[in-house]
């Protein structure tokens, strides 16, 4: 089977695994540029064929390199001129507590069903947390009294995410916590994040608003458990 490539995560894990990269002082740095393609019809603002620039980290559990990432991304970003940027960071925990969490949401949303939009109403089934992702107004208020990821995580998680914001608050990197963030692929494990710019809304004769919006820049974050789908005996 062939299929266009819709990103790069997968790809460099695979070559991580079958060229025995684990063999070689850990952790490794890896970056990767170039055209990807979208299957599903591309959101608003969004193209089915696009450029995308990875960064990856493999072979520790340590916190400092979620931190890391983040750090490079916006130095990155600051470099190329973007300004008002802040940090959006959330904890998925690891796989108990995300079993934990997705009960919670599932038995909230669940009480609610009638009221959400269709693709919330599927979502309940077939991937819950992807109802946190959701962006009609007609889920809004339930999305905002949503049981938190954070407060089922456990003690190695809660250490986790703790040492991620004490880094970033070192590096004086602004950030906010965001119950809405989410993965929702099961690879995904402890930080989660996106990078967030604000600016002023513009009106329709071209003049700024007192108004501001928010556009998601980029985003990343921890998949502890996506070599272990790829055939890998142990978490990378």
């Amino acid at each position: 089977r062939v299929a266009l490539r819709p990103e790069y995560t997968a790809s460099i894990m695979r070559s991580y695994i079958e060229n025995g990269m684990n063999n070689l002082p850990q952790p490794l740095l890896f970056y990767s540029y170039g055209k990807l393609w979208r299957h599903d019809n591309p959101q608003k603002g969004r193209l089915r064929e696009f450029r995308q620039f990875n960064l990856e980290i493999l072979g520790s559990d340590k916190s400092i390199n979620d931190a890391l990432i983040i750090k490079t991304v916006m130095t990155i970003l600051n470099e190329y001129g973007f300004e008002n940027l802040i940090i959006d960071i959330n904890s998925m925990g690891d796989k108990g507590d995300r079993i934990l969490f997705t009960k919670e949401l599932t038995s909230y949303y669940k009480k609610h069903i009638n009221n959400l939009c269709k693709d919330c109403q599927n979502r309940i089934s077939t991937n819950p947390l992807r109802l946190l992702d959701c962006k009609n107004e007609l889920c809004k208020k339930y999305k905002e009294l949503a049981p938190a990821s954070i407060n089922y995580l456990g003690t190695e998680s809660k250490k986790h995410f703790k040492e991620v914001l004490q880094y970033l608050e070192e590096m004086g990197i602004e950030y906010r916590i965001n119950n809405s963030l989410v993965r929702g692929l099961d690879y995904y494990t402890h930080t989660v994040f996106e990078v967030i710019k604000t600016e002023k809304v513009i009106d329709n004769d071209g003049n700024e608003t007192d108004e501001e919006k928010e556009i998601t820049i980029t985003g990343g974050g921890r998949y502890n458990y996506l070599a272990q789908e790829l055939g890998s005996k142990k978490e990378i």
